[in-house]
């Protein structure tokens, strides 16, 4: 009797070793171009604070939206990063932040950040910087490539404006071990071709990272690139609207990451947001100017998507596109950031 009582035991935890347990996290992702320190100066962060308006205005002192001017980053960064905490996201992304950006941000968020400049793989030129929550998230593996047709090195891809990367951080939550992936990317604003093959490339590394680890992938970032018209091809590319032939990616690239989920896809976030949870404003990028004209959505935040059967390993919450001037103030940047609130699991 007790060895049929050992042997039922033994059988059921060996059954319950087998079974893989389902466990869950909810993320908030905000991703926002900083625009970079087009007028860079020496004024500290403690000077910024300390000129400071100490008085709250009464109504008839102000002119409400009435500065369309750029205002340098020392003036720039208390707001963007009180904006940053006020949202309270787990992971936040950067596009265009030059090093002192980055490391203003880093003070005043209290959060560490991962990335590197894209001009030389340092400090030099722009960061897709990606900041983290170290009280929640546990930060597992990172690396840097160039969207470029050399994309191990800092490089640039013939005929683009400038220097173009991608950041990759896989990310832990700590308290269950639930991971994920984040790409944040910047896409090239003069070159449509570059934009096509940075799309194809952060693609295929999300496929091979979902592949590989079986877990939520993310694409963010500045695409330059719209939903819709003749420069939309990134947008495309990455939702699986359009084909990219793949075999125009550098062929080390594509053996690294060697993977064979060829209808892995892009989901736009906003568009898998139920309509009842889609708030804030549509465009993402404003310029400095009161024209409407110019206003666009190019800022995305993607989900991978492997179209075999398994069911999606997240889902919307909620997205907001969120504001980038207050009334009494200024331009904190020429786009506006993107938030959701994600449920994911692995």
């Amino acid at each position: 009797m007790k060895l049929s009582i050992l042997l039922s035991l033994f059988a059921t935890t060996s059954v319950a070793h087998l079974i893989k347990r389902e466990t869950s996290s909810n993320i908030r992702l905000m991703n926002w171009n900083l625009r970079y320190d087009s007028q860079p100066n020496d004024i500290t962060i403690d000077e910024t604070i300390g000129n400071l308006s100490l008085t709250v205005p009464d109504d008839d002192q102000v002119s409400f939206y009435t500065d369309y001017e750029e205002a340098p980053w020392s003036d720039r960064r208390i707001g963007v990063a009180n904006e940053v905490l006020f949202n309270s996201p787990d992971v936040f992304t950067v596009n265009e932040g030059l090093h002192r950006q980055v490391e203003d941000l880093k003070e005043l968020l209290g959060w560490p950040y991962i990335g590197v400049g894209r001009q030389d793989g340092g400090e030099s030129g722009e960061y897709e910087a990606i900041y983290y929550n170290p009280s929640k998230l546990n930060l597992v593996s990172n690396d840097t490539f160039w969207l470029s047709d050399t994309p191990f090195e800092p490089s640039e891809y013939p005929g683009a404006g400038s220097y173009r990367s991608a950041t990759v951080c896989i990310f832990e939550d700590s308290s269950n071990g639930v991971q994920f992936v984040i790409i944040n990317v910047h896409l090239d604003d003069k070159s449509d071709d570059q934009r096509k093959l940075g799309a194809a490339l952060a693609k295929y590394r999300a496929a091979y990272e979902y592949q590989d680890k079986h877990v939520p992938v993310f694409l963010v970032g500045d695409f330059n690139s719209p939903t819709s018209g003749d420069d939309n091809g990134a947008y495309e590319i990455s939702t699986g609207a359009q084909d990219f032939d793949n075999s125009k990616l550098n062929s080390t690239f594509t053996e690294k990451y060697n993977n064979n989920l060829s209808n892995f896809t892009m989901d736009d976030l906003m568009v898998e947001a139920a309509p009842k949870n889609r708030m804030g404003h549509h465009a993402t990028f404003t310029g400095f100017k009161s024209d409407t004209s110019a206003f666009t959505r190019i800022d995305f935040q993607f989900g991978g998507n492997p179209h075999n059967g398994d069911d999606l390993l997240w889902t919307v919450n909620r997205y907001k596109g969120g504001d980038n001037w207050y009334d009494n103030s200024f331009y904190l940047s020429d786009h506006r950031p993107v938030i959701t609130d994600l449920f994911i699991k692995n």
